[in-house]
């Protein structure tokens, strides 16, 4: 029996509900078997119905957090999640290229909260740094917000070959919910039955810490795209209310 741990690293926001956030990410990259490792950058006031503030934490506090962790191990799976602003997503990408250059980096962009908070501001300012990112997985939203499909077709970019896109349908309509994902010259498409009810909160971090977890444990990326989303089916219909039931 291995008994040697696999590590990876979130890099997000601090939610109390621990239906979002770090502790969302942790506990679902633990439901895979993944040792992961938190950054802070946001101290958040929310729950799972209700979003406060977004409690932002300072670049210097997020590089001494970043540069602890990096003292003791050298991550190559890492996640990132709710950020202030462009720059901030910058130096956190540079901070892990220069510090662990081979690493596979997923960015969930948020670009508002479940309960109408709206994050992200300068959306212009994402599109280069997301070119030194592997994987972005945004949704309906964040994907026009991002301007993803609009940079394509004017040949800013080629999802899947600049940079990885999984595009994630649980906000769009239709019996089923499928999430697209461009992946170097090809792309795959997982489906599954769109649910009723309201949902659950901090479904998109789950669902990006599982991909990272599966990547971190020898899957290529489309088959860690499939077993996150066979994954979400699951955690949507467990437990009651809006916080998942992962463990």
């Amino acid at each position: 029996m291995d008994d040697k741990l696999t590590f990876a690293l979130t890099v997000a926001g601090f939610d109390g509900s621990a239906g979002a956030g770090i502790l969302a990410d942790v506990k679902a990259m633990a439901h895979f078997g993944v040792y992961a490792q938190a950054v802070c950058t946001a101290v958040t006031e929310q729950n799972e119905d209700e979003f406060v503030a977004p409690g932002w934490v300072i670049w210097d506090r997020i590089e001494a957090q970043l540069e602890t962790l990096f003292r003791k191990h050298t991550f190559k799976y890492v996640k990132i999640g709710l950020v202030e602003k462009a720059r901030v997503l910058r130096r956190i990408v540079e901070f892990v290229r220069e510090k662990s250059p081979d690493a596979f980096i997923i960015w969930d962009p948020i670009a508002s909260a479940s309960a109408g908070y709206h994050f992200m501001r300068d959306a212009e300012k994402f599109l280069p740094v997301m070119k030194s990112i592997d994987l972005v997985t945004p949704n309906q939203d964040e994907f026009a917000f991002l301007g993803l499909g609009l940079a394509a077709s004017r040949e800013e970019v080629e999802l899947g070959k600049d940079f990885a896109v999984l595009l994630k349908g649980g906000h769009a309509r239709g019996k089923e919910a499928v999430d697209t994902l461009w992946y170097k010259d090809e792309q795959y498409k997982f489906r599954s039955p769109r649910l009723p009810g309201k949902g659950k909160h901090g479904t998109g971090c789950h669902l990006s810490a599982a991909i990272l977890a599966n990547v971190a444990l020898g899957k290529d990326l489309p088959d860690a795209c499939l077993i996150a989303k066979q994954y979400m089916n699951e955690l949507l219909q467990s437990g009651e209310g809006r916080l998942a039931k992962d463990f």
